[in-house]
This record gives structure tokens, sequence and C-alpha cells, in this order.
């Protein structure tokens, strides 16, 4: 194998270096990508070299065999999927064979001809015309090979031997489907008999007199070339030419355009030798740690990151230019400027991207060791340290560092270094670290395993330049900052965004922003791992995770925790995280002069180079004008007061949106994309919708006249008007509301404290069970009836208690009946119970399924929660019972609304309105049972009822991130002693109020 060196497609000559813009379209680029002939071995004992065309198929090169109907596929986080023996592996060990003939009819002997894999997972050996070329391991390393001497012109055939395992598995136990083959670019380059091999490309600048510089060294040469240069500017003129003379040069640029994440000003640098040109993009920056915080350019800089895996459904591991850029487009439309490549090197083309549309990449190497924490009776953490450790694995190490970061060392995206992903920390790391820094000095060293070093080991931390931590608490976090920190703090990952998820960001933003010394996050993570399996009779999409091979062991789904789902749809998540980390700000508004202060939260642009601001002013939730904030100028961090053009405003609940939209298309937005919005909720005291009155239009001087009560042994029928009630007093619930022949209840109202457990309640899930949560007993021990001058009211006592457990909750109801046939519920609960806190507290209506259309009054238009509702605003919102289901691959509770007024859920003949006087509620309506959602572990299998389900809450416990993250803070949990709620039931006409 050849030297590594830093990644570049060589170009024919200058002409062909300034237009090509597709490496596959460069002469001097042979793609072996395509149809390969395969066959498959169960074992590396039953491989056979030769080639039988019936025994061969076709396979498509970049592919995993598993995603071609070989093997299996096999999800684990942690545990290694082979027995714990290195270096050895399973003798039953997979192989698949590739063969291609392909032609050199063009072929040169005065040139060099050099094979290139970008990816193979695990291990493979090469074959030219039957010569044995090499062998290499590193599945996310670029491997090159001369082959010169094995070619002729015409027909020549590549054989390569790829194997399942190899010592290498147990350095690459990143938490992802464990897939086989060659999965990157194959491609063989042309290259010239006098030559740049390598180089080296730094960048500084003298931030005070705007100049720039450029140091270009010459590592290594075939046959000492003279090499010219010509420097291009962003906007391709060149400014500077010549030559370089002794391997090295300095280039100074006057007035110089400076690379950063918001604006990725590019130079082109070419190289020209006699028979080659080198052609590199350079974004002029400098990065440092300055009193403890980051900075790009001498500008503080806050990470608004996430963790990205290669994860395709259909096509696993391997992943398209196309594929590539659409992750880019939506993560930079989702104000993300960060990226932590988990937990590998990515192609060089991804590398490319970021430099061009503008991330700060930390570039990770292929290194992770988290099985041996599964290793029975050695003390799961205590164990961690094993390999990091242990001499013996020192240039195992030393070499994934190497492969990591010498071929990207000139990417300006990339401003700082991964060694890995849990290992642990000792010797090894240690070594690596100083490898690294001898590498490139340039940049930034972090690994996360430095924080389980072993505390009775005498550690050296010195080239480690952050501190970075995995998932700690809010109170974490602060202890830090309240004991002082001497490097900046970076979460790597945090905010587990598995299924309904992540809750909490804003308070970890908060702590962002509030700290120089805190440089920003990344959320685990980008996508939901899943392999697309099909269609079910419906035609919905069967997305399969780990168990469902039969795989053993494998982690269920703990792999489907991503912001997006496997098609690249938007989870609910990823919008919460856009907004939080919206480019604008509202900080504070002055209600006396109706101005209002905002902020641009950018690090390096003026805001009004690619943000409009509009604002909405709307009144009980519909919207009465629409303005526009001329920003003028806006600088980054800059606050400014701006005038609102409202007077004179009605005495209702009145709320302003400001909305922040892309003014032209740019990098990789499109004009009138809304990156994000603000809203103020006017404080005029007005608490009440003036809707209110209307809909409960209650008169207070009407006595309340009975038609008929019936108090029988178990239920209480009451006829008032045309309106016929049935109360059940076994359960102190309705079980029959009725006008005229008009059912809009006719299953019983019932109590519920159970939600369909979240990914995030993983863990609590199972204290909740055990406390009986999801399997109560309603118990009355007393009703009695009460009539006031225009009502009735029905009042009992009853408890929730579960079977063999002890109670959960007493309560107080009372159902009070008004002459229009109006409900209140007031209701009193006390929770018995210390712990665990409660999923919810609500009560559930079983309506027919034709109750499909809904409208509402509060936070919207997606499900939002306590801690997870910012990419909501208050409003007025129309939608359907079955757009409200988030349809999350594994099943569980979505959809709620909360901080809501008013609701009404109605079908072609009749609405039912919920109602708030002060207090907000949260509603879910769905077709399908909290039981469905509870039971069914894919989506695919959910059965609709035959009714929509209506639950009314008091409040929902926040999602928080407890799936792989901190507990649910407490200020989010449902644990009150005493729970006071009250709503209103309103029944009417679809042609009435």
């Amino acid at each position: 194998m050849l030297p590594r060196r830093s990644y570049y497609i060589p170009f024919e000559n200058c002409d062909e270096a300034l237009k090509c813009k597709d490496r596959n379209n460069q002469i001097r680029f042979n793609s072996l990508n395509g149809n390969w002939s395969f066959r498959y071995f169960n074992s590396l004992d039953e491989v056979e070299l030769e080639y039988k065309d019936e025994l061969f198929n076709n396979i498509n090169v970049p592919s995993v065999w598993q995603m071609e109907g070989y093997d299996y596929n096999q999800y684990t986080n942690v545990k290694y999927p082979i027995p714990f023996n290195p270096p050895f592996v399973p003798k039953d060990n997979p192989c698949g064979l590739y063969i291609k003939e392909f032609n050199l009819e063009n072929f040169c002997d005065k040139r060099d001809y050099h094979l290139n894999f970008e990816g193979v997972d695990s291990c493979f050996y090469i074959w030219i015309n039957d010569y044995f070329v090499g062998y290499s391991q590193i599945s996310h390393s670029i491997s090159e090979f001369d082959i010169t001497k094995y070619l002729s012109s015409g027909i020549n055939v590549i054989k390569v031997l790829v194997l399942k395992w190899c010592d290498g598995t147990y350095f690459e136990d990143q938490d992802k489907f464990r897939m086989s083959g060659i999965f990157r670019d194959v491609y063989i380059l042309e290259r010239a008999n006098q030559r740049i091999n390598d180089y080296s490309i730094k960048t500084n600048v003298d931030l005070v007199k705007n100049i720039g510089y450029i140091y270009i060294d010459i590592l290594d040469t075939k046959n000492k070339p003279d090499i010219k240069y010509y420097l291009f500017n962003d906007n391709n003129d060149m400014i500077l030419s010549g030559n370089i003379i002794d391997d090295k040069i300095m280039l100074k640029i006057e007035d110089v355009q400076l690379w950063n994440p918001e604006d990725p000003k590019l130079y082109t640098l070419l190289m020209e030798t006699k028979a080659e040109v080198i052609k590199e993009k350079i974004g002029v920056r400098v990065i440092n740690i300055e009193d403890k915080v980051l900075k790009i350019n001498s500008i503080p800089v806050k990470l608004k990151g996430v963790n990205h895996h290669d994860s395709h459904p259909k096509k696993g591991y391997v992943m398209s230019r196309e594929d590539m850029l659409l992750d880019l487009k939506l993560m930079k439309e989702s104000n993300i400027n960060s990226i932590r490549t988990a937990h590998y090197p990515k192609s060089p083309i991804f590398y490319e991207l970021c430099d061009e549309y503008g991330f700060l990449v930390m570039s990770e190497a292929d290194i992770e060791t988290h099985g041996v924490v599964e290793l029975y009776g050695l003390g799961y953490l205590e164990n961690y340290n094993m390999i990091a450790d242990d001499p013996i694995y020192e240039k195992v190490i030393i070499d994934r560092i190497e492969s990591s970061i010498i071929p990207f060392k000139n990417r300006p995206s990339i401003f700082m270094w991964s060694l890995g992903n849990e290992s642990g920390y000792g010797y090894n790391f240690e070594k690596g670290l100083k490898c690294a820094r001898k590498l490139d000095p340039t940049r930034l060293l972090h690994y996360e395993g430095a924080y389980y070093a072993d505390k009775n080991r005498k550690n050296d931390f010195t080239e480690l330049d952050v501190i970075s931590r995995m998932y700690p608490s809010i109170d974490e976090i602060q202890e830090y900052f309240d004991k002082g920190i001497d490097k900046p703090l970076i979460l790597c990952e945090y905010a587990h965004a598995m299924g309904n998820g992540p809750g909490g960001l804003k308070e970890y933003d908060d702590l962002i922003q509030a700290n120089e010394e805190f440089a920003g996050a990344y959320v685990w993570e980008w996508c939901d791992h899943s392999i697309y399996n099909g269609s079910n009779k419906d035609g919905k999409s069967i997305y399969a995770y780990g168990g469902d091979f039969g795989e053993y062991p494998n982690d269920g789904n703990f792999c489907v925790d991503g912001l997006v789902y496997p098609d690249r749809r938007k989870h609910i998540g990823l919008l919460e995280y856009q907004n939080i980390n919206r480019p604008i700000r509202v900080i504070e508004i002055d209600t006396v002069n109706n101005k209002v202060k905002l902020k641009n939260m950018l690090d390096f642009r003026d805001v009004n180079d690619i943000v409009q601001i509009t604002y909405k002013l709307f009144s009980d939730g519909d919207m009465i004008c629409k303005k526009e904030i001329k920003l003028d100028t806006l600088k980054p961090k800059e606050e400014k007061w701006y005038d609102l053009s409202i007077q004179d405003l009605p005495k209702t609940i009145v709320t302003i949106l400001f909305e922040y939209t892309v003014k032209l298309d740019i990098l990789l937005y499109k004009k009138g994309f809304v990156l994000g919005y603000d809203q103020i909720i006017w404080p005029n005291n007005i608490e009440k919708l003036k809707s209110f009155k209307q809909l409960i239009n209650i008169d207070e001087k009407e006595k309340f006249k009975i038609n008929y009560i019936d108090n029988i042994e178990n239920n209480i029928q009451i006829t008032n008007g045309d309106f016929k009630y049935i109360y059940d007093k076994r359960i102190g619930m309705f079980t029959l509301i009725e006008k005229g022949n008009k059912k809009f209840i006719n299953h019983p109202l019932n109590f519920t404290i159970w939600r369909p457990p979240t990914d995030n309640d993983r863990k609590i899930k199972n204290d909740w069970i055990e406390a009986g949560f999801d399997k109560l007993d309603v118990r009355v021990n007393e009703v009695t009836i009460e009539e006031d001058i225009n009502s009735l009211a029905i009042i009992s006592r009853l408890s929730l208690t579960p079977i063999y457990r002890q109670k959960v909750l007493d309560i107080l109801v009372e159902w009070r009946i008004f002459s229009n046939g109006l409900i209140n519920c007031r209701i009193k609960a006390y929770k018995k119970l210390d712990k665990p806190f409660l999923p919810r507290f609500g009560v559930e209506i079983k309506l027919d399924k034709s109750y499909e259309d809904l409208s509402y009054f509060g936070l919207g238009p997606y499900e939002n929660y306590q801690d997870k509702h910012y990419s909501s605003y208050l409003g007025r919102f129309d939608s359907k019972v079955s757009e409200m289901h988030e349809d999350y691959i594994r099943p569980q509770e979505n959809g709620s609304r909360s901080c809501c007024k008013e609701l009404c859920i109605k079908n072609d003949n009749s609405k039912i309105y919920v109602l708030s006087e002060n207090k907000d509620f949260s509603f879910n309506a769905s077709h399908f049972s909290k039981e469905e959602l509870t039971d069914k572990t894919h989506n695919y299998e959910l059965e609709e009822s035959n009714a929509t389900f209506l639950i009314i809450d008091y409040k929902q416990s926040g999602i928080g991130s407890n799936s792989c993250g901190p507990v649910l803070e407490e200020k989010y949990q449902l644990n009150e002693s005493e729970i006071d709620f009250s709503f209103y039931l309103k029944f009417s006409e679809n042609n009435n109020n």
C-alpha cells in the first residue's frame, strides 16, 4: 500500500482544473464503480478465487452486501458482534469475492496507475490479473495501491476479497448497523511520472491589517518536478502566481477574504507540474483558544452541532454526493453550523461540500472499543481502559489516527480532530494525541474518552484542547462553571433525539449562551438508522431495527434516534432544535413605546445580509395585520431596538409572531425559507379568549329545570331539555351524553395517568409499570347530587389503585350541568405516592371515529410538551385527528398540544368543545388507543380503532432525553401532591355555536 497522502484527484492541465466540477469527468480519474461479479461465502475456509460464471451474481459497487440480499443485518450498540478474543475472529467469517474487468485502452507505460478504495468494511485483499497486490483494513480510510506493474493495455481483471471480520473489528465497535463490503468509491488514478505526491497547506491571518498568509509545503514528490502555482480568489480572478522553490512558499494576500461557516470564502490554488495539475480549495482562517474561549479568526464561536453517521435506509453505509448534499441542506436550514463525523472519517466529497457550504467539522478517527465494558465480571466502566492503556495496541491506535488526519489535513472546514469515541483513556491515546499534534499543530484536539481515565493512574491531558462530555445534566454543567474550568467545554453528545424528543433543549442553550467558555454541543444524532424492508398491505413503509433480523446480540430500536426519519423527513425534534438556534432573537420588549430589542445570534455575518423580518399581529389567534422590520444592519451579536407599528390594541389575547425568512438564494438556503421565529404575548393582563363567554353562554338568572332525574343503584340519569346524561356512580364518570337523537358520548369517560412510553421514557417506564400506572382500578366511595339555581352538580369521591399495589390518587370530581347543556368539570386530585412521578393526568373520552376535524387555540402547529415546545407558538390552528398523529417508527406517546384554552372537535353533525376559563389544558386526539400505541413495536403494525380518543390533560410530564441522557428535570416531572384542574364541555349541533 502506498504511503498516506493528502486527498486530491490530479488534473490533466490548468484548463481542466478550472472548468471541471465533477471528479467523474476528470481525464485522470477512472471509476471502477458499477456492476461487479460477486460471490458470497459463509466462511473464509470456503473461498475459491477462480471465476465460475454459474456461481457468481452481479452486485453494485459501492454497496454493502447485507442490503443486496446476502448475510443478515445486525444492529448492536456497545456489545461486540463477535466473541471477545483479540486478535482472533470467528472461524466462520463471511466473505465476499468481487471481480471486475476494466479496459485500459489508453494504457501508457510512462505513467503510474494508483488504485484507490475510499471505504471497505472490514478488510480486503486485492489481485490484479491474478497477481497479489496487497491488503488493507480500517474500514473508513482511503487505501491506495500502485498497480502499474500488474497492468497491461486493454482488458484487465481485478479481484477483491472482503472479509466481514478482522482484528480491526475490535477497534470499530461503533453504535450502528454492522455491514460489510465495498461501500465507498473505487477508482484508478493515472499519475504523471514526475509529480507531487503529498503537500500541506496551512493558513494564518493578521487580523489588524487584514492580511492572509497561505503556507504551502511540498512534503513528497517523484522525480523532483518543477512546480508553478496560481492563486484565484472567490470570483475566479487570478491574484498571485509564480514558482514553488525548495518545496515551500508563503503566499501573502492583502484584503484577504476569510473563511467562516456563515460566509465560506474559498481561494483556488493550482499547483502545476509538467504533466499534471493539482487543485485545492483554500479557506483562509485561524483556529484558536483565547481565555478558554473557542475562536475562529479570533471571533468567539458557538457550535450548534449534530452527530452524523453515514446511513441510508436502502443503501446502508453508502452515501452519494446527492445524499450528502441533502443532509447538509437540511442542516443549513435547521441552523446547524457544526458536524461531528461520528465515529469515523467521511468520504472526501463530504469535506469538500462542508468547505463550500460552510460547516465546522469535528473529524473523528475510526476508533471505538466500547465493547470492553460488556465483558463478564470485569467491572463495566472500570474496564473501559483495557485497550486504551495496553501498549500492545499502540501501533493500531496511531495508525488509525494517522489515517484520519493525513488525507484531510488541508480541509478548511475541519477545525478539530477527534481521536475516536468511547474507547477509554491511557498510554495509547497519550501517544496518539502527541502524534496528532505533530501531524497538525494548527487544529484543536478532542477526545471525550479522557473522562474515563483511571483516577489511580498519572494521566497526561496536556494535548487535549477542550473538555468534552456526553449527556451531563444541567446541574452537572453548572457545577463545571461554578468550580471554574481551564479549557472550553464541548458536549460531543447530548439531547438524545430518540423517538419523541429531545426535550429540554432550551435549558442547555441558556447555559451555552451564558458562559463564554461553553463552546457548544452536538445532538445525538442526525438520522434514524433503520433498514427499509418493503411495505405492508396498506402500502406503508416498513423500517426495521435491531432484532428484526433475528440477530444476536442486538440493541433493538436504540438506533432509531435521529432528528430526521430514515427518508430524511424532519422530526419535530429537528424543528425544535432549529428554532432554539434561530439566527435572530427577541430579547426584550418595551410595551410603553411599542418597541422590540433584537439580537443577531450569528457569529460572523450581518444578519441583514441573509434574513428579513416580518411580524404578524394576532387577536385571540386571528391575524389582524402583517408588517416588516427594516434591519438596515445588525452585526454579529449586536442588539438594537426597533419600532413596532402597532397602536390601539384590542382588549383580547394579543400575540405578535416574528418570522425570520431567508431573503435570497445563498449557500444551501432558498429564498422564503423560514429559519425561525419568536412570539410575544402582549402583557395586557387578559387571560380569557373573547369567544369563551360566548361559548359557555351561562345565564346565571335562569333557573335550572330538570325534566327528569333517576338516581338508581348504579346510574344517575338526567334529562335537561333535549339533553340526556347518564352518570355511572361506580366509576364517577358519564357513560352517555346525547341531545335529541345525537349521541355525543356513548362510552364511559375515564381518568388516565398512563401514556404510551416514549423512547425517552424507556427507563422510568419500568417504575411506572411497577407502580401499576398502566392498570388502575377505580373505587368510588361517595356520590352526592347538589342543585343550584341554574345548575346541578354530581360530586364523587374516588381513588385510583392498581391491583396488588397501594393507592396512587384520591380524587374529588364535580360535574356541574348547566341549563344550556354545558358541563363544568372540576377535579382535585391528591397524589399518594411520592415516587415515581406521573406520566400524565387527564380525562379520556372515547368518541365515534367520525369526529375527525378539529380546531384549537393553544401551542401549535406541531406536537408540544412542557419541555419541547419551541417549534410551536400560541395561536388558533385547524387540523384533523389523523394529522395529529406523529408516526414514530416505534409507536409511543405523540401529538399532544399544550397551553390550550379552547378546542373544538367535530363531525358532520355535531361539535364538542373543551374550554378553559383561566388555567390551560393539554390534549391528545388520535384514532389509536393508548393500548395500541403501548403494545405495538413498529408503526406499520398499528391498527386504527373505529373511534377517536380525546384525552384532556391537566398536564403531561416532559419529554427529556433519558433514553441516553440525564433523568428528566424535576420541574418537568408531574409530581405535584395536589392537582387542581377544571374545564368545560359543550355539545352542540354543527350548525350552532
